[in-house]
């Protein structure tokens, strides 16, 4: 049912690919049978945090949805699948029969087929489009050990926008020392667009919240 697989480490890293600019499998925002197929064919062993950490934390959204909720998406997603495939077939055939039934009409099939040549060759131009993205973990440390960590990675993730870069909603608090936390953010970011200096030169902007910024791990996808 879902297009993408657990069958193997390529598939695997397909899927962790497609997390970095989408937040569910269903590239919307919501999930749906996708995810649903995917969460159920893992069979409950959640992906490797450090190797797919995008498809960690999509595992971990997905674990709130009961088993016959996801079931319910998948039988859903079947019966208007084939419904769709009916009626497509209806069509074609109609189309079919019109175009020739008729010896006089080549110039309608003429257009037919130019127009599955051009959408065949607009699949395959999007197949080849790709865009080399990046996914960054970073640490803020920050002055205080009273200081508001929640407020400051919101007001990190509302007012710094750029082309090209995506935010992940989830964050952690992780200890240093002393009753001292620092804020552990992540982000996928367009190479092409975005450098992790001039990133983390807007945060290190706030100079009375914000001590230092620097880099957890970068990998590319």
């Amino acid at each position: 049912m879902s297009k993408f697989s657990v069958a193997d480490e390529t598939k695997l890293a397909e899927i962790e690919a497609f997390l970095t600019a989408n937040n569910y499998l269903s590239g919307a925002a919501l999930p749906d049978a996708n995810d649903a197929q995917v969460y159920l064919d893992l069979a409950g062993n959640a992906p490797n945090k450090e190797k797919y950490p995008n498809f960690w934390y999509w595992y971990l959204n997905l674990s709130a949805f009961a088993e016959p909720v996801l079931r319910a998406w998948i039988e859903k997603a079947e019966k208007k699948a084939g419904k769709k495939e009916a009626k497509e077939e209806k069509a074609e055939k109609n189309v079919e029969d019109d175009l020739f039934g008729d010896d006089d009409d080549e110039e309608e099939k003429k257009k037919l087929e130019a127009l599955k040549k051009a959408k065949a060759g607009e699949k395959e131009k999007k197949k080849k489009e790709v865009i080399a993205r990046s996914i960054v973990i970073f640490n803020v440390k920050v002055f205080e050990v009273e200081q508001d960590l929640d407020a400051l990675a919101k007001k990190i993730m509302e007012n710094i926008t750029m082309d090209g870069l995506q935010w992940r909603t989830e964050y952690k608090k992780v200890p240093v020392a002393f009753g001292m936390n620092m804020l552990q953010m992540g982000c996928t970011i367009e190479d092409d667009k975005v450098s992790t200096d001039d990133l983390f030169e807007k945060i290190q902007a706030w100079e009375d919240e914000v001590q230092s910024v620097d880099i957890e791990s970068f990998q590319k996808v």
